[in-house]
Order: C-alpha cells, then structure tokens, then sequence
C-alpha cells in the first residue's frame, strides 16, 4: 500500500485504504477547521492536556484536531490494518506527539491498560468542574457505533472509563440514526433509553451534520425535527457527503458531561440503570403498566407513591421524573436482589500485548 506524503491525501487514497469495513470519515481537512474554530477548543485546551482519538480512521479530523491544539499526547486507537498503516506509516507519521496503537478501542478495560502503561496521564478533577487535561474524540460509524455511543454515556453515570477522571468532553462522530437517538426529547414518540441518560447526565449539541443526514424523516407528520430538538437550538455546520469517506450521513455531537447533582450520590448507577433498562422495555406503554417490568408486585407498590406519573408513557417521563422513580426504586424492600447477570472479560489474550508493543 504506498502511503504517500504526511498530510497529503493522493489521488488514489480511497483505494489505498479500501472500504475499511464502512466507516463513514469526515476527509475535507478545511471544513474540519471551520468545525474546530466554531467549538472554540483553544480557549479550554492548549498543548497541556491528552487527546484520546478512537478509530482515527483518514485521520483527516484527528490531524486537524492535532494542529490545531497541539497537544501534548495524541493517543490514536485504530483497530483495522489499513487504518492503522494509513495513520503510523503515512498520512499522519509527520505528528510527532502521536502514539498510534492497534488495539480495539471498543473493548471495555483497553482504556485502564492504556493508563497503567502510561499512554496517558490525566489529572484527576472533582466533578464540579471540566477536566481540561484530558479531551476524547472517536469516529462511532461502524455497525457497533451506536452502541459505543451508549457505552460512552452510560460511563457518565458510572464515573468509569475515561470519565473517572473527572468530566471529560468528548467530541463523537456518529450517524444520524445514532445522533437521533442521543438527542431526542421526552416530546418524542422514538425516544429511547440512550436519550434519558443524556438527558440526565450530559449536555449535548450537534455541531456538525452532512447534507445526507435523516434527521426530517424521523418525523414524518411535520418534518420539523430540526426546530424542535434543543440539542439543534444552534443550526450545526452543514457539509456535502462529498467531504466523507464513503459518502454517507455523518453527525458531530459534543457531549459535556454535566455536574455531579446531590441525588447522585444516593441512587446506585446499577439501580438506576436496571430501571431504565426495564422501563424502556415498553416506552409507548403507561407508566401503570411499564413499572411490573420492575419485578413482581412493584404496579402495586408504587402505585400510592408514583400514582401520579401512572398516565404518562415512559417516552415522556422528563428527567426529574426519573430520578424521583429512581428514589422510590431504592427504597423499595421487594426489589430483586440480582439485576444484572455478570458479563465475561471483553479483552483477549492478545490485547495487553498490543498495548505495550506500540507503547
């Protein structure tokens, strides 16, 4: 595969990387300097801080992002050989802060490795505020994209992953369908589980979207799904699909988590999530009925404390809502004692391995 010079893209880049597994990439470098000089990252991050990049990809969004932070360690986690190669050996070579790993960033304790083996070294910060020494940018397009969104959010809400460090922003590429599902609000009929975290423990903004983006046809009867999400409340930087690799829909959202409330320290991460879980099971249902999902008797029990919200479906519970169902769940005697079944090690035997061989 000829790789051709740092920072340039050849003629024939699209074939010297292939179709690398469909991963949508953004590859126009000045319409991501546009994008950076919008967020107005500079103000907050300056060559003292961190930068985690998941699934370079091009690396046409990372290398802008490099030049224009510079930041004192760019730890790029690219899975794919093409990729990989593309990033190391060619168009990115020329980053002389860069540690480019082929590792798979979708598996859960590959970020604790990374740290244990000092690929990074983020400062610790209390959670009232923005820790500005570590940033996170990843390129979710894959097949298991939208589920690596929903793993990044929901590790807000367990202070895990990178997001035990304090609060990290993290800068997602996603599809529309996945961006959809991040932002929607309780005014919408699709919401899911993902949105109620969001809307719990994040604030979110879509910065950027191609003009092959879904988003209208996710309301069919008015076609105003752009005016209606406040996540959009800022119209995002529109780019041509022309400007990706595999021409297809691509959203930017910046996510920022929010600061730790008091409730937060009184509700078990794995209670609350259990209660979602479940109560999403059926999000068109009333309360009335989507509550037993919570285990036998609970349409009973809660019934003289949350009668209240019994008419509402759980598409339209808001988030103070939840967190009041939330307080009654943990108080509740007859909740089942095991919520979750205990999942197995997501790492091989290869990945610590890998780790220390690109370190």
């Amino acid at each position: 595969m000829k790789l051709g010079e740092p920072g340039v893209l050849p003629n024939t880049w699209r074939g010297a990387i292939g179709k690398a597994h469909q991963r949508v990439n953004m590859v126009n470098y000045e319409k991501s300097e546009e994008i950076l000089k919008y967020l107005k990252l500079d103000q907050d991050y300056n060559k003292h801080f961190d930068l985690i990049d998941c699934y370079p990809g091009c690396g046409v969004w990372s290398r802008a992002l490099h030049k224009h932070l510079q930041p004192k360690v760019h730890v790029m986690l690219e899975s794919f050989d093409n990729y990989y190669s593309w990033n190391k050996d060619g168009y990115n070579r020329d980053l002389s802060a860069s540690k480019v790993i082929q590792v798979d960033p979708y598996k859960w304790k590959v970020y604790n490795l990374l740290e244990r083996y000092g690929a990074y070294k983020p400062q610790h910060v209390p959670f009232d505020q923005v820790n500005k020494s570590l940033l996170y940018t990843g390129q979710f397009t894959t097949a298991q994209g939208g589920q690596l969104l929903s793993q990044f959010i929901t590790c807000i809400a367990y202070r895990n992953w990178i997001q035990k460090f304090g609060r990290i922003r993290m800068l997602l590429w996603v599809r529309d369908t996945a961006a959809f599902r991040a932002v929607a609000t309780h005014e919408e009929p699709s919401r899911g589980k993902l949105s109620a975290l969001v809307s719990l423990f994040a604030d979110i903004d879509v910065v950027a979207a191609s003009d092959a983006n879904d988003f209208r046809r996710q309301d069919s009867k008015t076609g105003k799904f752009l005016e209606r999400i406040p996540a959009l409340r800022n119209a995002p930087i529109k780019f041509s699909v022309d400007d990706t690799f595999m021409k297809g829909p691509l959203v930017l959202l910046d996510v920022k988590p929010k600061e730790q409330r008091e409730w937060e320290s009184e509700i078990s991460a794995h209670e609350m999530e259990y209660v979602l879980r479940n109560l999403f099971i059926t999000p068109k249902m009333q309360l009335r009925t989507s509550i037993n999902t919570l285990g036998a008797g609970a349409g009973e029990y809660f019934e003289t404390r949350l009668g209240h919200l019994y008419d509402k479906t759980t598409h339209q519970l808001t988030p103070d809502e939840f967190v009041e169902i939330f307080q009654e769940f943990k108080v509740w005697p007859y909740k089942p004692e095991h919520l979750f079944d205990l999942g197995e090690d997501d790492l091989d035997s290869r990945t610590k391995r890998d780790i220390i061989q690109f370190l």
